[in-house]
Order: C-alpha cells, then sequence, then structure tokens
C-alpha cells in the first residue's frame, strides 16, 4: 500500500481486463477493484506482472534487453490467463459473481445467433413473398 506503484497497477489492470474481456462479462470485471473483490489467481497474475515491470526497470540499466527473470514472470503471468481464457484454470466459482459463467475457451456460441440450430424448422423459403 506505501509503495509508489500505482502506473505499475494501472498498466497489470489493463493487461488483464484485456485479456479476459472476451471470457467474463464487462460487469464481472468492473467488480475487480480491490484486493477483496478480486479473485486470488488475479491477483496472483497481478502480482507477476507488476514485479515483472518493476525488475526489469530495475535492471534495465545493468542487463542488455530484458532481464532474464522479468521475462520469466511476464511468460508465468501471460500463460496463467490463457489457462484462464482456455478453461485449463478454473476461477472458483465462490470468487465470481453468482450469475457469472465464464465463457472459456468457445467465445461464439450458436445462442450469439438466431436462427440457430434450436430455432426450429425455417423462416422463409425460395417461393416467399415479401
Amino acid at each position: 500500500q506505501d509503495s509508489d506503484d500505482d502506473a505499475r497497477q494501472l498498466d497489470a489492470e489493463r493487461v488483464i481486463k484485456a485479456r479476459l474481456s472476451g471470457t467474463f462479462s464487462p460487469a464481472t470485471l468492473a467488480t475487480w477493484i480491490d484486493p477483496d473483490s478480486t479473485p486470488t489467481i488475479i491477483r496472483e497474475v497481478a502480482g507477476k506482472l507488476m514485479a515483472a515491470m518493476h525488475y526489469a526497470k530495475k535492471f534495465s540499466s545493468e542487463v542488455g534487453g530484458v532481464p532474464e527473470y522479468a521475462q520469466w514472470l511476464y511468460d508465468q503471468a501471460m500463460d496463467t490467463l490463457d489457462g484462464i481464457v482456455l478453461g485449463t484454470i478454473v476461477i472458483p466459482p465462490d470468487e465470481l459473481p453468482p450469475d457469472e459463467l465464464p465463457d472459456a475457451g468457445q467465445h461464439l456460441t450458436s445462442d450469439m445467433f438466431w436462427p440457430n440450430a434450436e430455432t426450429g424448422g425455417p423462416r422463409f423459403g425460395r417461393n416467399d413473398v415479401f
């Protein structure tokens, strides 16, 4: 709480919410405003991203390119986010709003289109006059 990491927190929040925007509803993402309202795994990802940014900044003048440990932290954080998107890592239901069903791995479903396979017979034919 006392450290000067507001910029890193904002950057981490942007990366996380952008990556999960197709998996969780905007209303759910908007509720993640503090540690108490944010799922544990998301706090872990944010911590890794912030640590990667901090480490990279501190050692950038001493190391040519990106410090290896900073890159490793970043890769771990992004792998976790990818796992959440693909559904291989599941956020416990008690850490999500009751009506939130993450769209893991299937961003377009037949429910998003009408008519779809469940609609029934054809709605128009070649002989119909409009």
